[in-house]
């Protein structure tokens, strides 16, 4: 690989930073080229294919549902408590 002469700094979360410390001790190489390899191979994955609201229905009307009627009640039901658990444990803002 040639020179390198283009430096960026970036702010990353905790868990991404020790990461890519991790990576680079296992394959041996720098922090730099660990961020090189992974962008390289996540610009070479397939683009995801963007739909619009219209198209998702159409799929949905032309290929079965990934989910039968009953497990997506009880995905619904199970999303709905979890969050009024969480509604449950905010704190309301002062009001001013």
């Amino acid at each position: 690989m040639g020179t390198m002469s283009h430096r960026s700094t970036y702010a990353l979360d905790m868990e991404t930073s020790q990461t890519i410390k991790r990576l680079a001790r296992e394959w041996q190489v720098s922090q730099a080229e660990v961020i090189r390899r992974s962008v390289r191979q996540a610009a070479a994955q397939p683009k995801a294919e963007e739909l619009s609201p219209a198209d998702v229905i159409n799929r949905y009307r032309s290929q079965p549902l990934p989910r039968t009627r009953e497990e997506t009640q009880r995905l619904v039901h199970a999303l709905r408590s979890q969050r009024h658990q969480d509604d449950a444990h905010r704190v309301p803002a002062p009001r001013s």
